[in-house]
């Protein structure tokens, strides 16, 4: 080989040599990434399958347990009516706003489109807009509340009394996460369009009755429009109840670490949230919910 060479090659021989060892490190990565997606993913069927199984048998809604429900019920669902009407009213004032532009551009009226504007506040924005104002206001909280008796030793003066910290703290609050979603959910959903047919009717865009207009939602609703607002609320309230909760009782560390772990624990459910809705939202416009025929 001459000699010009050689230091050329060599040159080649360790940029190859480097661009395969920053391959292997990428792939060391997203490999590490993924197994500790999965790792986490069971970790939320595992709680969510216990609860449901908790939940299930009638010797455990001992009176504190059904206490510990009622409570975070009120807190999560009850409390939450007027800020799930505001959302609605907002977000019904906006899309039906943007439903009349919709409607001049293709030249129809807005009461042709009212059953396709209706599908998609059931199947997509009521779910979502519920999802957010619970995790906002609960999920943060719950996060807080069970990383700070993490934190402050609590759960072992519960465990030692022999109270089972998982029925006893997590069923109830993820269970009270669930049924709220689906409640607000409706409420949400109501509110917008009835929000949406006032504004629609006094901006003179929506020329027929209210019992035109709703009649021309009912008649083309169908049962699978209920079965995914269903599906997609308990489910994305299910998945955001348990990571609110896994994330305080995993907390770690000082009291001051505590907000910190419940700003993680509110990012972690919102993104899940959206993850669970766009996979069922695929699934189910595939075909019936999350089978896939033919």
């Amino acid at each position: 080989m001459p000699a010009p060479l050689a230091p050329s090659i060599a040159r080649l021989r360790n940029i190859a040599g480097s661009g395969i060892g920053w391959f292997w490190q990428l792939c060391e990565f997203v490999g590490e990434l993924f197994v500790d997606f999965l790792l986490r993913m069971a970790d939320i069927a595992a709680v969510l399958w216990a609860t449901l199984a908790l939940a299930s048998r009638p010797r455990t809604w001992t009176p504190p347990v059904r206490a510990v429900f009622s409570r975070q019920v009120l807190f999560t669902a009850v409390d939450a009516i007027p800020a799930a009407m505001r959302f609605g009213g907002a977000v019904g004032l906006l899309l039906i706003v943007q439903a009349v532009l919709w409607a001049d551009a293709a030249g129809i009226s807005t009461d042709e489109i009212a059953p396709i504007l209706w599908r998609t506040v059931v199947r997509e924005i009521a779910p979502m807009l519920a999802c957010l104002v619970v995790i906002g206001r609960s999920g943060i909280a719950i996060s807080t509340e069970l990383a700070a008796m993490r934190v402050s030793g609590e759960f072992e003066v519960i465990d030692s009394q022999g109270i089972d910290p998982m029925t006893f703290l997590i069923m109830p609050r993820v269970l009270a996460v669930m049924l709220s979603v689906f409640c607000l959910a409706m409420i949400t959903a109501v509110t917008m369009m009835v929000t949406g047919y006032a504004i629609g009717s006094m901006m003179d865009a929506i020329r027929t009755s209210w019992n035109d207009f709703y009649g021309h939602i009912a008649r083309n609703f169908e049962p699978e429009d209920l079965i995914f607002f269903v599906s997609k609320t308990l489910v994305a309230g299910g998945f955001a109840g348990v990571i609110c909760c896994l994330e305080g009782v995993k907390a770690r560390g000082r009291i001051t670490d505590v907000p910190r772990i419940a700003s993680r624990a509110g990012i972690r459910a919102l993104t899940a949230v959206f993850a669970v809705s766009a996979v069922l939202s695929i699934l189910f416009y595939n075909k019936f919910l999350v089978f896939q025929f033919g």
